[in-house]
């Protein structure tokens, strides 16, 4: 199939440079790479599909950019360094304005991240995108979801929720009441947090010897974190014990957008359940919090503490460290896949 070949040549082999004399990229039946010393490889995937993903209007340089971006925030719960990705691309049709602009936004991200393109596969059908991302880890040092203690506090990067306002945006959702409650910049912001998030690979990177656990937040804080408590309870399971958690709905960062959202709205299901933040979401014994949040602030990561680890099973919402009462009405599942 020439049209196939001088695609890839086209838009995806340039983005197959700075490899090891001894590697090989984009142009045989398989890529060759040669790991770190000492290091394990850390491989993640994501698929994104038109219309479930991503609104079908979506700009083809944001859906690249995203695309990448989602594998690359795995990497960075697991504590590891991007290495290089993979591609497979499904297309309705061999459209070459669409391909430009998907190919810009390849281009932004690998450049921006230093991550080269190795291979994939291109394909006709209903566009999907599929992105395998591998990541070097020193050996032992890789942060799971299994490590969560009692007593730990919770904590989180960034601010979380925009996305999800982004995409009501996107999908023209809103009322005019609840538009107006917003300036253009408060838009736009959420619509690049939607179609443009930044993995927080640094982040990760210096959560390896501090965090007894990590995940990035993709279909919401409390969603994404009962999946901590899960593999984390399966680890104590020997002893006998059980994990659950307190969130605390004055603690969580908001961006000024989300602040006035919530003024306007007093609804807080998108900080909490709405999804693709790709911020991390991690825990960290209380005797290492306060050195860990001035080597986040000096390497220029903001974290927050929004809640804390309890031994009675269940999540739970409340207004702050020192009320009782708990909040049912938002404990929200977060997006399902099925």
């Amino acid at each position: 199939m020439p049209q196939e070949f001088t695609l890839i040549d086209q838009y995806f082999l340039p983005l197959s440079k700075g490899l090891l004399p001894n590697e090989l990229g984009i142009g045989d039946d398989g890529a060759v790479m040669t790991p770190p010393d000492n290091h394990q490889l850390v491989v993640v995937t994501d698929t994104l599909v038109a219309g479930v993903h991503f609104p079908l209007d979506t700009a083809p340089a944001d859906i690249a950019w995203k695309a990448v971006a989602v594998n690359l925030s795995d990497l960075a719960a697991m504590g590891a360094k991007p290495g290089f990705i993979s591609l497979a691309l499904t297309l309705p049709e061999n459209e070459q304005a669409w391909l430009n602009g998907f190919a810009k936004g390849l281009t932004d991200i690998c450049h921006h991240y230093q991550v080269p393109l190795i291979g994939g596969d291109t394909t006709k059908g209903p566009l999907t995108i599929t992105v395998t991302a591998h990541g070097w880890v020193e050996r032992g040092g890789a942060l799971y979801r299994s490590g969560a203690q009692v007593g730990d506090i919770i904590a989180v990067s960034g601010v979380i929720g925009d996305a999800g306002l982004g995409l009501k945006f996107a999908l023209n959702t809103l009322t005019k009441s609840q538009q107006a409650c917003l300036n253009s910049e408060d838009i736009q912001f959420c619509l690049d947090a939607l179609n443009r998030p930044n993995p927080q690979l640094g982040l990760g990177r210096l959560l390896q010897s501090h965090a007894t656990s990590a995940i990035d937040i993709s279909d919401g804080l409390l969603a994404d974190f009962t999946h901590i408590l899960e593999q984390s309870i399966k680890h104590l399971e020997r002893q006998g014990l059980t994990l659950g958690a307190e969130i605390y709905l004055e603690s969580l960062p908001l961006s000024p957008a989300m602040q006035k959202w919530i003024q306007h709205t007093n609804e807080w299901t998108l900080p909490l359940s709405a999804g693709d933040d790709y911020q991390l979401c991690f825990t960290v014994r209380p005797e290492h919090w306060i050195n860990l949040h001035k080597l986040a602030k000096a390497q220029g990561f903001k974290i927050t503490q929004v809640g804390r680890i309890t031994g009675q099973a269940g999540v739970v919402v409340k207004a702050n460290a020192d009320s009782e009462d708990v909040i049912t009405n938002l404990l929200t599942s977060g997006y399902q896949h099925f």
